[in-house]
């Protein structure tokens, strides 16, 4: 495999880890890139992991076996990596449910459904016409365009689940809300 060859199949090992709690093991990670037509040894993406940890925010959790592989915690610039043609292919999806402002209902629901989402289903609760909040619930490939593009639409929307997802959400508009109040 060429140089080329290695740092195409290193960021497509980017793309794949998870943020922490959560990791995913070198098996997994075997599966992903073969579903991407990327045939590699397992042995192969421990050393690629072990080198993109000298330069990455990167960490290998050794605490159960088999070992998993995750952003560290405090890894910012993981939404700025950029996602390759075909990266969302394999990417574990999750269950999200939204409250929306009722004015933001369409765009929502639609955006999941385009390119920012790529939501497999999407429901909006039928409830009351008159309710100022509707839910939203979609089934989304786990990846940083989403937290990107819902955290664009700022109050008009809150993230009920998963767990995981508000408390990223929450945290991050905790830590700007910091900058601008001058606590920082």
């Amino acid at each position: 495999m060429d140089v080329a060859s290695t740092i195409v199949r290193q960021w497509h090992l980017l793309t794949l880890l998870p943020k922490g709690p959560r990791r995913i093991d070198t098996a997994a990670l075997e599966a992903r890139l073969e579903e991407r037509g990327i045939a590699v040894h397992r042995r192969t993406i421990q050393r690629d992991l072990l080198e993109l940890a000298t330069v990455f925010p990167i960490v290998s959790d050794e605490r159960s076996k088999p070992y998993g592989w995750r952003w560290a915690d405090d890894a910012e610039l993981l939404c700025a990596i950029p996602a390759l043609a075909g990266a969302r292919q394999g990417v574990p999806e999750i269950d999200v449910v939204l409250r929306v402002r009722r004015p933001a209902v369409r765009a929502i629901s639609e955006g999941l459904r385009g390119p920012e989402g790529q939501a497999r289903h999407v429901q909006v609760a039928s409830g009351d016409a008159d309710a100022e909040l509707v839910e939203v619930s979609a089934r989304v490939p786990d990846a940083c365009a989403l937290r990107r593009w819902l955290f664009g639409f700022g109050d008009a929307l809150e993230v009920i689940a998963p767990l995981h997802l508000r408390a990223e959400l929450a945290a991050k508009a905790s830590r700007i809300a910091s900058v601008y109040n001058g606590t920082v």
